[in-house]
């Protein structure tokens, strides 16, 4: 009857464990789709606050504004950077002039290895101020040429990065990934 009772109390001890950890990793579950759908919301928020910004600048200079959306994307981390918040950089663009710039860390690839180093970014007044500034980059910088003569994004997200726009050896990758994750490419035919 001992026996019977302790055994009765152990599964009610194990049953009540097993309640508890099947309510948590249902709450945890719930927090995690609750982030994953907030950080989803922030990227559709971001990429309509910048796309009219952008297919406007971008069609001004004959450039493709997927190229011009993803790149801020990527150098940026959705306009969630430090960089972009407080200095409105959005393209990672680095100041010719120490006295133009404020000094960050940043990943570079030398070699093909990645390593960090303290550079110093230009500094700009507004978001519309970047992306004009990016803009006049790629169609008056001679190492940017090519860019003007792509057909489409792949070329010249290609071009881009031949012409040393970043040390990352995947970086045209990542543009034309992220443009097509995020059908990007409508608005070039905008």
């Amino acid at each position: 009857m001992k026996i019977k009772k302790v055994c009765c109390g152990c599964l009610t001890i194990i049953l009540a464990f097993l309640g508890i950890i099947f309510v948590m990793s249902f709450l945890i579950n719930k927090a995690s789709e609750k982030r994953a759908l907030e950080e989803l919301n922030y990227r559709e928020t971001y990429i309509a606050e910048t796309a009219n910004l952008a297919v406007r600048i971008a069609k001004k200079n004959k450039l493709f504004p997927s190229v011009m959306i993803a790149q801020s994307i990527l150098e940026s981390n959705w306009g969630k950077s430090k960089l972009s918040q407080e200095y409105n950089n959005y393209f990672g663009i680095k100041a010719v002039k120490k006295e133009d710039g404020i000094v960050f860390e940043t990943e570079e690839y030398v070699e093909d290895e990645a390593g960090r180093y303290m550079e110093n970014f230009k500094k700009y007044s507004s978001k519309r101020d970047s992306f004009n500034h990016y803009a006049k980059l790629l169609t008056t910088a001679n190492r940017y040429n090519k860019v003007k003569t792509a057909k489409d994004y792949k070329e010249a997200a290609k071009y881009i990065q031949e012409g040393g726009y970043a040390t990352d050896p995947n970086y045209a990758n990542k543009i034309i990934s992220v443009i097509e994750k995020y059908d990007l490419n409508k608005y070039d035919e905008q």
